[in-house]
């Protein structure tokens, strides 16, 4: 699908500050290769579309079925990351208190000891503010997910998922919950594997029936899962805090494979989600 055809699903006003003002491309990125270490600053947006209108053709699992890979890197968060826009005095206060040389100035060369690899960066290091603050002033989009940090991204043999969760939890499960990998391969490239999930609850999960005005889904059976220990599995399947429990009722994935360009923001979804993407590199002395 064009940009210009993905754009279209916005509104105008956030539509047109990312057509100008954000480099989007879908172009390869021929200046990518396969050198060891090369390291980037990587920042990542993730949001929830308004409810559709009209009947989707699309049909979506009823339970989350997230592969768990055999290992998985979790950023490091230091304090939540606020999902709500962000005021310009605010982000001069941010930018006023936080130590100059914590910042990576990425038009200049850095030496490796000062990066920290997969660690949350502050809001004063983010360049998706603006295009965050424009989503979020529209009250039919919602924030599930910002994060930046850096890292050093490998070849496709030596690549690790990194774990994204974001949005409401539901007992131990997110909303938002899976993967995403950045790897070069003579390009650079990123997977997704990521799952915005619908759960029910109930205080009984050994009867969770069709409600008696005929408005929830109809679950007389949970496929064999084992929901005295559901809040130990993985998968979003299921949840359970203080007696709640949460199931899922529908899984919707945005599972891509796409090349990506440096410097330049990338903007993958489909009808329920979308994720932009800016991976700049860094230099290194």
């Amino acid at each position: 699908m064009s940009v210009t055809r993905r754009l279209m699903k916005l509104p105008l006003s956030i539509a047109l500050f990312l057509l100008f003002t954000l480099p989007f491309s879908y172009a390869e990125d021929s200046t990518a290769s396969a050198e060891p270490e090369r390291w980037f600053q990587v920042e990542v947006l993730i949001f929830k579309n308004p409810p559709i209108d009209t009947d989707n053709p699309e049909l979506w699992p009823v339970f989350a079925d997230i592969q768990q890979p055999s290992a998985f890197i979790e950023l490091e968060v230091l304090s939540d990351v606020p999902t709500d826009s962000v005021d310009e005095i605010d982000l001069i206060d941010l930018i006023e208190d936080t130590p100059a040389d914590a910042i990576i100035d990425l038009n200049e060369p850095v030496a490796v000891e000062r990066l920290a690899s997969f660690m949350a960066l502050t809001e004063a290091e983010q360049q998706l503010l603006g295009a965050r603050n424009k989503i979020a002033r529209d009250s039919r989009y919602e924030i599930l997910f910002h994060q930046a940090w850096n890292q050093p991204v490998p070849g496709r043999d030596q690549v690790i998922p990194i774990r994204i969760d974001g949005g409401e939890r539901f007992g131990r499960q997110f909303e938002l919950q899976g993967y995403i990998t950045l790897y070069v391969e003579r390009y650079l490239h990123l997977s997704t594997d990521l799952h915005l999930i619908d759960y029910i609850e109930s205080t009984d999960p050994f009867n969770l029936v069709e409600s008696s005005d005929g408005s929830g889904p109809v679950i007389n059976s949970l496929a064999g899962i084992p929901l005295v220990s559901a809040d130990l599995l993985p998968n979003g399947q299921a949840g359970n805090e203080s007696g709640q429990f949460f199931i899922s009722v529908r899984d919707v994935q945005l599972s891509e494979n796409r090349r990506m360009r440096s410097k330049e923001i990338h903007y993958l979804d489909n009808p329920e989600f979308g994720l932009l993407i800016l991976i700049t590199p860094i230099k290194i002395q």
